[in-house]
């Protein structure tokens, strides 16, 4: 190896790990074409294709990628011959093309981690079906039954040939890493309540919070391909929206305190202490430690059930004390998601029809494709240039390939031959860290463009046919790059949820239980963070006493259940109708119910709750306004 080799194999950070791991990488990509081009399957390049994406660092994530390909494969042919089967004429079938491709785009975002890559190849499926026939409608069956077969091929092979070797998951550790993170939230509502005339600490807030959205967002992929995995999802959701549960009602027990409110002196030093707190008498607690309490016992509940090895800790229930997490859909994302890679298509594909430009297909396909890829990826401004990037790379690989090599191969034997170079070199990419976020497109642009095994073609045809496809991808790029979604906009959706769930619970006749409030807003701050980090604006972007919102949903419950009193009506009723509107006039709000003072004790606590959670929320309602 010459020093120049030497100096890029160093720069590539390949060990012997990930050189056997490329080598199979590539065998896999290698066989999978070789078997179907020696069954003589159309479009035999295809089978290489699912090598490149399903290949995951985790087994069973690996397997899940392997099933939702095959199912939303299988799916997307059978959408793509009902869209021709329904269609009219070619207006029809190309408004039916745009919203199976718009749904599914937008379905990534509300089916949960791997289980939207169903959605995302459901849809792009039904383009490949659809649009050859928009120009030879008797090749619809053809493509589609080639479609199926190579991906069940490549599949299979990917899944065999790298299974075995391919690490489990660490959930173990994520497990451990989130028991740190509800240890940690205990320390944040102890040090609340033992010291609670120092100032607020939201920077402390606002990690806690950033870290549990970040393993909350990691789960599911952990947990993918793994019935265990799955059952213990749900302990860990529980875990998650416990230990929230925590951290809020150690804030709410703090603005007590701060009002004269009186607790046991050692009652901080044992919140972790399950004995302890079962021997302390009720009598003691004031009611916003009793809900402490409760939700520390629901937290170590959901721990004990997450590391529990017996098969009788079933996911189904935690009793009476359940607390758990609304399931995590964008709705947001998934109408821009959408609407993008619907109008995309419908727009790219119509022009394509109008212009009667057999090339113009690729672009329109280029524009279908993508605008799904992209529209699910969190920082699609950022992975777009990479792709874009990559694809470049793999198009110029693949004129490279069809100008030199092509014309020269004679038989399929020589084609895999001619292959086998390009796929180690490709594979090699992948495993590098260096070059991983480029190699993947490269290497799926290489196929799409190469046709490898297809018969010779004139270098203008070959040219023009690979600017026309990565044309239709830049446009997707460019797109995204000029007009990318906003997180923090996304993230003020959130909050803008959470204002509006609180107004609808004022809004409401009669008392709303947390059990079903309760997860949703979970969610909400859970998805605010998430959107934050993605923003990398948690320090600046983020409002203070976000937990807070859980404490003001909480008091308005209470004011719910004492206006269901006929002995405390009056006075709950007339703080729930001071309390519309409070997200517009929040100031205001405050200022009006601290003048109010009540005759029943019930009702003044629940209003003194109400101003204080309220109070420290306004940051929150405030933000909101943002996705107004």
């Amino acid at each position: 190896m010459t020093p120049r080799l030497r100096r890029v194999w160093r720069w590539l950070e390949i060990d012997r790990g990930g050189v056997f791991q490329a080598l199979r990488l590539a065998f896999a990509a290698w066989l999978a074409f070789a078997i179907a081009a020696l069954l003589h399957v159309e479009h035999a390049y295809w089978a290489a294709m699912p090598v490149w994406v399903v290949s995951q660092p985790s087994r069973g994530l690996l397997l899940e990628r392997a099933f939702f390909r095959v199912l939303g494969t299988l799916i997307g042919a059978g959408a793509g011959f009902v869209i021709l089967w329904l269609a009219a004429g070619p207006g029809a079938g190309i408004v039916f093309l745009a919203l199976w491709v718009g749904g599914n785009a937008g379905l990534t975002h509300i089916l949960r981690g791997v289980h939207g890559y169903g959605a995302l190849m459901a849809g792009m499926t039904a383009a490949i079906v659809v649009l050859p026939s928009l120009l030879t409608p008797q090749a619809a069956s053809e493509v589609a039954q080639a479609r199926v077969v190579c991906t069940l091929i490549g599949v299979a092979v990917v899944t065999v040939v790298t299974g075995f070797f391919t690490p489990v998951s660490p959930r173990e550790e994520l497990y451990r890493r989130l028991r740190l993170i509800s240890q940690e939230a205990q320390g944040f509502a102890a040090k609340a309540i033992e010291a609670p005339d120092l100032p607020d600490s939201p920077e402390t807030e606002r990690r806690i919070l950033a870290e549990i959205s970040d393993v909350e967002n990691a789960a599911i992929l952990i947990s993918a391909g793994s019935v265990e995995g799955y059952r213990r999802l749900r302990h860990l959701d529980a875990l998650i929206a416990a230990t929230l549960a925590v951290m809020a009602a150690g804030r709410a027990v703090r603005a007590r305190l701060r009002r004269g409110d009186t607790l046991p002196a050692d009652l901080p030093r044992h919140l972790n202490d399950p004995a302890w707190l079962a021997a302390l008498p009720g009598t003691q607690l004031i009611p916003e430690a009793d809900r402490l309490l409760d939700a520390l016992t629901q937290q170590a509940e959901a721990e004990r059930r997450l590391f529990a090895v017996s098969p009788r800790a079933d996911a189904a229930s935690f009793g009476d004390k359940a607390v758990y997490l609304a399931p995590n859909r964008d709705r947001s994302m998934a109408f821009r998601a959408g609407g993008v890679a619907g109008g995309a298509t419908l727009m790219a594909v119509g022009l394509a029809w109008a212009v009667e430009w057999p090339l113009a297909e690729l672009t329109a396909m280029g524009v279908c494709i993508f605008s799904m890829v992209l529209g699910q990826m969190p920082r699609p401004q950022v992975t777009g240039v990479q792709l874009l990037q990559g694809m470049a790379c793999g198009v110029v690989a693949a004129l490279l390939y069809r100008l030199s090599l092509q014309p020269y191969l004679h038989g399929p034997g020589a084609v895999l031959v001619s292959l086998i170079p390009v796929f180690v070199l490709g594979a090699l990419a992948q495993v590098s860290v260096k070059t991983t976020p480029w190699a993947v497109h490269a290497n799926m642009g290489f196929l799409l463009t190469s046709q490898a095994g297809a018969a010779a073609i004139p270098i203008d045809h070959a040219l023009v046919s690979s600017l026309a496809f990565l044309s239709g991808v830049a446009l997707d790029c460019a797109g995204f790059t000029l007009y990318p979604p906003q997180a923090v906009n996304h993230a003020a959706d959130a909050a803008s949820r959470i204002r509006r769930d609180l107004e609808a619970m004022i809004r409401r006749q009669g008392p709303l239980p947390a059990s079903q409030w309760r997860p949703h807003t979970s969610r909400q701050i859970l998805r605010l963070m998430l959107h934050l980090g993605r923003a990398g604006k948690l320090g600046q972007a983020a409002p203070d006493g976000i937990l807070a919102a859980l404490n003001l949903g909480h008091a308005v419950t209470r004011l719910q259940r004492l206006a269901a009193d006929p002995a405390t009506r009056e006075g709950a009723t007339l703080v729930l109708h001071r309390l519309e509107g409070f997200a517009d006039h929040t100031a205001e709000t405050v200022a009006e119910l601290r003048r109010l003072r009540l005759a029943d004790a019930a009702v003044q606590r629940a209003l003194d709750n109400t101003i204080d959670g309220l109070e420290a929320a306004t940051p929150v309602f405030v933000f909101s306004h943002a996705a107004d």
